[in-house]
């Protein structure tokens, strides 16, 4: 048997018989929204009623319950307005003329769902049939078109309305007034309240004063406020209050105090919304104490808190961190019966996450699901950005995910909130393929998604790509901010493209951006780094020209730019200048000048500068002292530099690293490798963990000096110690094995080097091949150069020199010379100054000097310049074969060209000329150097740092 529901039961009563009139004003008495269904059947039951005929305030009636349908029910479904209007249809062709009462129902049903286009076609039938609105049609018609934003045409129709016989009441002139408040043409809303025909309401004068405050303007708003007292309207609760709002949002407390205190004196009672709004003024200001006194006031007055109340005060308990009071406040909404809603657990869990407590956060979150609050958009959002703040994006990948699975839509600030966290952990390929995900879901990336996602691949090198966005950004509407111009020359400075970022900066300057002091700093850097110091200064003072300040940063950036360049004492004057523009030097400053200064050997800067420093109350650091360190170590005076670690100890700074590794430098470039290790030891004593370039300068140090059983020691801890052995490692160590000759154990290395995955670079195949050449492994190394000539990018002059003289100490000149014409007829690479002092010294030492004169002869056609290298090789090898005279003429052009003698040539005309007692004549053509002064040049190089010592001491 087919169930039937109650309302088909009713119809069912009324088709047997009974006054169809009686039963729909029962029905839509008893029912607040009838179903679509049963009023359609008791239209069409009273439509074919004939006696009587029903009166058309029946109709009125069913048409009033059927429209009240809720909104999201019209919303659902597409075919309500069609049904409900064929109603009003049907009513005309049954013989029962609507009345105003009836078009006033679907005036006012269009207007309550946002349709007044058909609100006024409704009007637009009403009048055509003769009926004459009244006042409550057309305060429809107003607010319909206030609804849809349309506040001109709103003024017209108020403008109207005499004209249809009504004087608009003061309900008509609010809601024009609030229209174009809304609209942000206060001032239209006050010229229609002077010219209003009726007296003003409250109301009129709150909704206009309301708009002065959010426009900020207070001065208007309180002379509205004086006008609508002497007019004797009485403010209210919200007149005060949005006032007080007013002040409150530029930041005026006292006025805001005065006002609350004004209305309370007048016997009004602040309400919730008075309260929450001073009390949330306070939390922002980090005095959630005093706020909390409001509560109590709240209480005392008998006005109850809200839920809103306390989320204010849990906001402003987060934002300074103090949880214990926080949890005093949740207790106490629950012994008030508050129940946390969504919004108080979002605060709860932003507070915890902007505090970096985020796993308390995740418990939050994990309790409100507990309690059957549902998270929304917001709280993930929040979750998403503690976690990618904290590294920890993994995690926020996988609540992502979690979004999907509960119903809920990333939005704009979910996806850039990730992207930004994958971008700064370098998965900017994942970051592309969120981006792309968002658009491909219908949503817009803004100019904050895509300056953040430039920023990733600019951070990975990938400008081209970051250039390619930033033109997508533009084709899709968006106009570069300064953010996106700044990013962007970052990245092109970054890898040296600074034309194309100064380029980027006129752009920039043209589409009325003003560049920053951030613009200026990153290509002044970017200039200076690749040596365009001059351009940088130009751009510093076209800076100072904008009316922009430079900052510390600036100056450093510059200083540092000059000390590169040698320009040492310009830095200095602009340091001078820094500081006459009442900027204090910093450490970087102070460091950045003194390594300047100690490049150029010029110690007396320093000493200078350490003194400004304590004079100034700016410590040294530790890039201060290894920097000193350094340069102690290339002067040779390592025992200063190992007096200047314990200076740094004692006054409880802890060498780094690169301290102890430069100081181990030192030693190793003296020989002294076992105090070089001592050092090591004593790193490790401190708890110090050396690094790759540590153990890099001790293999080398021990290599280079013979000890290659104890490099090769190191270099197999290195893997121990989970340190990975660089190309630099291998080459070290390979270079060291070639060197003692143990060529066999080098093969070892370079096949554990292959098997590693490290790219052998061209570097390590020089080394490779000279190491071969050097044990007489001629064969092998050829059949390298060989594999090396396959890949014709990768040769160079010193690819073939090496190889030439390798032959040459062989016997195999035939061999070496074949080799340097297929230089000159493949035009493979260009021959240097190198390779014809190879070629020179090889031919003189086979006594081929007829080939030596003709390529000679050939190298000063080419326009190639001797230089003292290859003079000197020139003698050396001229003397060893016994063509005295012959050097003797190449020691006079190296006189005329003042080039100075290599110990070894030297050594060479002494042994040699001593032997026929002409050593006396010869002797002026050795080096012109005075033995005192280099002595005195010591002492004073000694002099100056030991004075430093001791200012650093001191």
């Amino acid at each position: 048997m087919k169930k039937t529901t109650a309302s088909s039961s009713s119809s069912s009563y009324f088709l047997r018989g009974g006054n169809v009139e009686r039963l729909v004003r029962e029905r839509c008495r008893s029912e607040k929204h009838l179903p679509m269904e049963e009023a359609l059947h008791l239209f069409d039951k009273l439509t074919a009623a004939k006696h009587p005929i029903p009166d058309v305030s029946t109709y009125n009636i069913l048409f009033t319950s059927v429209t009240r349908k809720n909104h999201h029910q019209a919303s659902s479904s597409s075919n309500f307005f069609p049904t409900i209007f064929s109603l009003l249809n049907k009513l005309n062709r049954s013989g029962t003329s609507p009345n105003t009462v009836t078009y006033a129902i679907f005036i006012d049903f269009c207007g309550r769902y946002n349709n007044v286009d058909l609100a006024f076609a409704v009007f637009s039938c009403m009048l055509r049939r003769g009926w004459i609105p009244d006042i409550i049609i057309v305060s429809s018609l107003l607010n319909g078109l206030c609804v849809k934003k349309r506040y001109s045409a709103a003024a017209q129709l108020l403008d109207k309305m005499p004209q249809l016989g009504f004087v608009p009441d003061v309900v008509s002139y609010n809601t024009v007034i609030k229209g174009h408040c809304k609209s942000g043409n206060t001032d239209l809303a006050i010229d229609l309240l002077r010219k209003m025909d009726t007296k003003p309401s409250v109301v009129t004068y709150t909704t206009v004063i309301n708009a002065r405050c959010r426009q900020g303007n207070m001065t208007s708003a309180s002379e509205l406020f004086e006008e609508m007292v002497s007019m004797g309207i009485q403010p209210d609760v919200v007149t005060y209050t949005s006032i007080i709002r007013g002040h409150l949002v530029l930041g005026r407390w006292k006025e805001a105090s005065r006002i609350f205190k004004e209305m309370v004196d007048r016997g009004l009672a602040p309400d919730a919304v008075t309260f929450n709004m001073l009390m949330d003024y306070l939390c922002k200001q980090e005095k959630t104490i005093e706020a909390h006194k409001l509560l109590n006031l709240m209480v005392e007055r008998g006005e109850k808190p809200d839920i809103i109340t306390y989320n204010v005060l849990l906001h402003g308990y987060c934002l300074e961190g103090r949880f214990e009071k926080v949890d005093e406040l949740l207790s106490s909404m629950s012994r008030e019966g508050l129940r946390h809603d969504v919004r108080s657990y979002n605060v709860l869990i932003d507070g915890y996450s902007k505090n970096q407590k985020v796993d308390e956060a995740m418990d939050v979150f994990k309790k409100m699901q507990q309690e059957g609050v549902q998270p929304n958009t917001i709280t993930y959002n929040i979750l998403l950005d503690g976690l990618c703040k904290i590294g920890k994006v993994e995690e926020a990948e996988d609540l992502f995910r979690q979004m999907a699975t509960q119903g809920l839509s990333p939005d704009i600030i979910t996806y850039s909130t990730l992207i930004d966290g994958l971008c700064k952990i370098g998965k900017v390929e994942e970051a592309k393929y969120l981006f792309r995900q968002m658009v491909t879901q219908g949503l817009s990336p803004d100019i904050i998604t895509y300056n953040t996602l430039i920023d990733g691949l600019c951070k990975i090198k990938k400008v081209e790509e970051a250039e390619d966005l930033f033109r997508q950004m533009v084709t899709q509407g968006l106009s570069p901010d300064i953010i996106t111009y700044n990013t962007l020359i970052d990245g092109l400075c970054k890898i040296k493209k600074v034309e194309e970022a100064e380029d980027l900066f006129r752009q920039m300057v043209t589409q009325d951006l003003s560049p920053d002091i951030i613009t200026y700093n990153t290509l002044i850097d970017g200039l200076c780094k690749i040596g365009k110091v001059e351009e940088a200064e130009d751009l510093f003072r076209q800076m100072v020209t904008q009316g922009l300040s430079p900052n510390i940063i600036t100056y450093n950036t510059l200083i540092d730019g000059l000390c590169k360049i040698g320009k040492v004492e310009e830095a200095e004057d602009l340091f001078r200048q820094m500081v006459t523009q009442g900027l204090s030097p910093d450490i970087i400053t102070y460091n950045t000048l003194i390594s300047g200064f100690l490049k150029l050997g010029k110690w007396e800067g320093p000493s200078r500068l350490i003194e400004e420093m304590k004079d100034q109350g700016v410590e040294l650091d530790v890039v201060t002292f290894t920097m000193i360190i350094d340069a102690l170590c290339k002067e040779g005076m390592v025992g200063k530099a190992y007096k200047l670690l314990d200076v740094m100890i004692q006054r409880g700074l802890e060498p780094d690293v690169v301290t102890y590794s430069t100081l181990m430098d030192g030693y190793c470039l003296r020989q002294e490798t076992s105090k070089a290790f001592k050092v090591f030891e004593l790193m490790l004593s401190r708890y110090h963990k050396p690094d790759t370039v540590t153990y890099n300068i001790l293999i080398n140090g021990f290599c280079k000096w013979g000890k290659v059983d104890r490099a090769r020691h190191l270099f197999d801890e290195m893997p121990c110690k989970g340190l990975q052995q660089t190309l630099a490692t291998y080459n070290i160590m390979l270079d060291g094995l070639y060197q003692a000759g143990r060529v066999a154990d080098a093969k070892e290395i370079q096949d554990k080097m292959i098997a590693s995955g490290t790219s052998l670079e061209l570097q390590t195949y020089h080394i490779i091949l000279h190491g071969l050449c050097k044990n007489h492994h001629i064969d092998e190394a050829m059949n390298l150069f060989s594999t090396i000539s396959c890949q014709k990018e990768k040769l160079e002059a010193r690819t073939f020199n090496i190889l030439i003289e390798g032959m040459f100490q062989v016997g195999k000149v035939n061999a070496a010379k074949d080799l340097f014409n297929s230089i000159l007829a493949n035009e493979i690479v260009s021959p240097d100054v190198v390779t014809y002092t190879i070629m020179m010294k090889g031919l003189i030492k086979e006594g081929l000097l007829d080939e030596f004169d003709e390529l000679l002869l050939s190298v000063k056609k080419d326009g190639y310049s001797s230089d003292s290298g290859m003079l000197n090789a020139i003698v050396k090898g001229l003397l060893e074969n016994g063509e005295v005279n012959r050097a003797m003429g190449f020691l006079t052009e190296m006189d005329k060209s003042k080039f100075i003698l290599e110990a070894s040539t030297a050594a060479s005309i002494v042994d040699l000329l001593s032997k026929d007692g002409q050593c006396h004549h010869y002797m002026k053509m050795l080096p012109n150097f005075s033995q005192h002064c280099a002595k005195s040049n010591e002492i004073n190089i000694d002099s100056s740092t030991s004075s430093l010592i001791h200012k650093i001491s001191g």
